[in-house]
């Protein structure tokens, strides 16, 4: 069996050679798998962006605070997003990403979930009433 030559990719490249794989099979019979790559792809690009360390942001005056506080907040961000997905579409199946769209209203799920911890528990709360309907 062939070792696998992804396994020891970073985030970015495996993100590049999805990007890159899918375009080349959006042309051809494998259109399907072209797709999936591309939502595959981005799903990593968030989870990148979300754990790109803020050493850069210590170049010049930036203090370690600014630097990390903000690396910070990003990350629990990343981390209300993912268990907000994974919650909604554990209860909702194929209807969470409707559910979660942003929306146009103020105080959609999406928006409750991702302003804060506690915005994020009432939108799992929500989910579990759905649950158990």
């Amino acid at each position: 069996m062939a070792t696998n030559p992804y396994n020891q990719r970073s985030r970015a490249e495996l993100f590049k050679a999805a990007q890159n794989r899918a375009g080349k099979l959006l042309a051809s019979p494998h259109s399907d798998t072209g797709h999936l790559l591309l939502s595959l792809a981005m799903e990593l690009h968030d989870a990148k962006m979300a754990t790109c360390g803020p050493n850069g942001d210590l170049k010049g005056s930036g203090t370690v605070l600014e630097a990390y506080g903000r690396r910070l907040e990003t990350l629990q961000h990343q981390a209300r997003y993912e268990v907000l997905r994974d919650a909604a579409d554990a209860v909702l199946g194929r209807r969470a990403r409707a559910w979660l769209s942003p929306g146009y209203y103020e105080g959609s799920p999406y928006q409750r979930g991702m302003a804060s911890d506690a915005g994020l528990l009432e939108v799992l709360a929500e989910l579990e009433l759905l649950r158990k309907h």
